[in-house]
């Protein structure tokens, strides 16, 4: 009875898959001979810190190369960026000497008045816009008339 738990792990283990149904012997001395290889906790966190080391000893690098180009870069904008700055001036006095100027004429006094009271409905009617429709197609009649008087004159 207990002469086969005394018994050593001397037959190999049987591993039968679900995907696979062809049954797998390994020895025991496999097995142990993978659990013994697995590392330990401490050579995990050496290889850990290692990996760590040079990452950052790479970023270093990286970004020391990183801000060499940049002043030499940063340098070349300078110089050209003088020099281009020269230039606008220049084309911008001559735009603002060669561009008229526009003179913005005042509103007909029938279009502000329209605007104003248009504006005192909207006020007044806050709730309900809608009872402004009077107003907004006058508003809207003046406007067009203005413009078709423009465009005429042009």
């Amino acid at each position: 009875m207990g002469s086969s738990q005394s018994k050593g792990d001397k037959q190999p283990m049987v591993f039968v898959s679900e995907e696979n149904p062809v049954p797998v012997r390994v020895s025991s001395a496999f097995v142990n001979q993978l659990q013994q290889s697995q590392p330990n906790a401490g050579s995990l966190q050496d290889i850990e810190n290692q990996v760590r080391h040079r990452v950052q000893a790479e970023l270093a690098k990286i970004h020391a190369e990183k801000d060499s180009s940049m002043d030499t870069s940063h340098v070349n904008y300078k110089s050209t960026t003088n020099a281009n700055a020269v230039v606008t001036e220049q084309e911008l006095d001559q735009l603002a000497k060669s561009a008229p100027t526009k003179q913005i004429k005042a509103l007909p006094e029938e279009i502000t008045k329209a605007q104003e009271s248009l504006v005192q409905c909207y006020k007044k009617n806050q709730e309900r816009s809608l009872d402004c429709w009077a107003e907004v197609q006058e508003f809207k009649d003046l406007v067009q008339k203005a413009q078709n008087a423009f465009i005429a004159a042009v």
